[in-house]
């Protein structure tokens, strides 16, 4: 007899991610790879955050805290903006955010809005929660959002709406006019997730100043990660900051310890380290323009890009280009 499994999660596309350096090293035989399939930190996590790891290690016999009130306290300390630690949400990375999400505000027959080509987890967990996805694409030849498509395509089934700026894959970003309106004309029973992980590396412009929608009491939930600007990839820490009724209403979805001892003090620690951040940062911008500058020599259409990625396309098939990577 086969077991009756949930037709949500069977419908679900897999969520298939990039090889790890063992993977290719086993497959291939070499020692040296430069791995750019993640958009991980070429610097790395801070000092403090592995002095950390490596003094919180002794101690992994032990429990760490159900909750997560010291990272909290000090997310709204260092990167709050004047807002309270109840405004924040810890997950297991920002896909355990994501996943609170579609299992906070989506159920079978929902309706979510997503602009394709984008982060594919949020079609994955909102499909899980029995969502059908709007698809409105971002402009094919600059991979700009259009926000009055967006709105367009809003119905009474409407629960969710993704924006992702800078935008993964493409590393465009919208302007601030553009999720002004797009706040401003959402139904008060819609939610907006925006998903800023990689805005330590967007440049001086028109980038959206997201929090302050936030102090005003916006259904709006932001994202955040540890993973790209702070190097704790490894750990798996994001994070969302919203309404503290939003936010109160999304800590009751979150599992009990689901963040580790090493991933707690670790994330304290880095973020008392600014410093190393900003080096970071720097390091990534300054690559980015010498790479977008030799894209454009070799004739590649090249986008610019407000994260630490750049989207060209090369004069091969996307399985040709691959092979010859790896």
């Amino acid at each position: 007899m086969s077991i009756p499994l949930n037709p949500n999660v069977a419908a679900s596309p897999l969520y298939v991610g990039g090889a790890s350096i063992e993977d290719i090293r086993q497959r291939y035989g070499v020692q040296e790879i430069i791995k750019l399939a993640s958009n991980e930190n070429p610097l790395g996590p801070s000092p403090l955050a592995v002095a950390a790891i490596q003094k919180t290690a002794s101690n992994l016999n032990r429990y760490p805290p159900m909750g997560d009130d010291s990272l909290r306290a000090s997310l709204a300390r260092v990167n709050g903006h004047g807002l309270q630690p109840e405004n924040f949400i810890t997950g297991n990375g920002g896909c355990d955010v994501l996943n609170m999400l579609a299992v906070g505000f989506l159920s079978t027959g929902d309706q979510c809005v997503i602009c394709r080509p984008t982060f594919p987890v949020y079609e994955i967990t909102a499909r899980r929660a029995g969502a059908d996805i709007i698809y409105v694409d971002l402009d094919p030849e600059y991979y700009q959002y259009d926000v009055e498509a967006v709105l367009n395509s809003i119905t009474s089934k409407t629960r969710l709406v993704y924006i992702c700026s800078p935008n993964t894959p493409t590393g465009t970003a919208i302007s601030a006019s553009q999720i002004d309106a797009l706040i401003n004309q959402l139904p008060d029973d819609i939610l907006l997730v925006f998903d800023e992980v990689y805005y330590h590396f967007a440049g001086a412009g028109d980038h959206p100043k997201m929090f302050r929608y936030i102090q005003e009491d916006k259904n709006v939930v932001l994202l955040h990660s540890f993973s790209k600007a702070y190097g704790l990839a490894g750990l798996r820490l994001g994070y969302g900051v919203a309404p503290t009724r939003l936010a109160q209403y999304l800590s009751r979805i979150r599992e009990p310890f689901h963040l580790s001892s090493l991933t707690l003090n670790a994330a304290l620690a880095a973020l008392d380290d600014p410093e190393h951040v900003a080096r970071g940062v720097e390091i990534v911008r300054d690559g980015r323009t010498w790479l977008y500058g030799q894209l454009l020599e070799l004739g590649l259409p090249t986008w610019p890009s407000q994260a630490n990625f750049i989207l060209f396309r090369p004069p091969f098939d996307p399985q040709g280009i691959s092979e010859r990577l790896l």
